[in-house]
């Protein structure tokens, strides 16, 4: 019975292999995730994030069949979780680059920091695994997050090695979801001056109140680099003080971000 249990396990894991080269949408991804890598690797929401993790400049992909837990909804109000993204990212390369497991994960402080649908169902996952891949040519590291609502993850240490690397690859050829740009968005942009997305994200935070050091915290960023991009909104909105630039934009402390 156990070798039966066994070769069952071996032949779910080379047909997800085989079904994984056919993955050209982000649809078929979802289903291959709920077909065939549920089975074998429990999980309810995974997280991609790649890009340049050093200064936080990063892209998500986000599948799940939990309502709000979707990519739109991570890209309306990204910046806490690019935070964790960037810590997991750290502790990852920190551990010799190999996977690791948290379980008992709490993430109501993270809720608590910014409070939105996505981080509404995030603080309902108790456990999670981190697989990185080093993009040493494209100098676009990537990292997947697990996330499940049991309190511990268990993870087949063979099947990691064997699926993983289909997976990465086929993730990569499927296009990244980008927000929806909606007409006042658009107005939003033309009031703040044309600012870059890493700009407006800073330019929320000063809304909110934060300090320089709480900005640059949030955004796995310095203080001093926090310094400089307002300085560049200053110039850009032509205005000499954080009171004048939220004044400017028309947005008092507390209002939506624009995405």
């Amino acid at each position: 019975m156990l070798v039966q249990k066994k070769q069952t396990h071996w032949e779910g894991i080379l047909q997800a292999i085989q079904k994984s080269y056919a993955i050209k949408r982000h649809i078929e991804f979802f289903q291959w995730l709920k077909q065939d890598i549920h089975p074998l690797m429990r999980h309810d929401a995974l997280l991609a994030a790649w890009g340049d993790f050093s200064t936080g400049e990063l892209h998500f992909d986000v599948s799940s069949a939990l309502p709000e837990m979707s990519t739109q909804r991570l890209l309306e109000d990204s910046a806490i979780v690019n935070y964790l993204m960037c810590n997991l990212y750290k502790r990852w390369v920190e551990n010799d680059e190999k996977w690791f497991v948290i379980n008992r994960f709490d993430a109501t402080g993270i809720h608590a920091q910014s409070p939105n649908p996505f981080t509404q169902q995030l603080i309902k996952m108790h456990s999670l695994m981190v697989y990185g891949v080093r993009d040493t040519r494209g100098k676009s590291d990537c990292i997947y997050v697990f996330f499940d609502r049991t309190k511990e993850f268990h993870v087949p240490d063979q099947m990691l090695g064997m699926i993983m690397p289909h997976l990465d690859a086929a993730i990569r050829r499927i296009g990244h979801l980008k927000p929806v740009i909606k007409d006042e968005d658009l107005l939003d942009s033309m009031a703040q001056g044309g600012l870059s997305d890493r700009e407006q994200e800073i330019l929320h935070w000063v809304r909110s109140g934060k300090t320089n050091l709480e900005i640059g915290m949030i955004l796995n960023i310095s203080a001093n680099t926090v310094k400089n991009h307002l300085k560049r909104i200053f110039q850009k909105l032509d205005v000499s003080c954080r009171a004048q630039a939220v004044a400017k934009t028309g947005l008092s402390n507390g209002a939506r971000r624009p995405s």
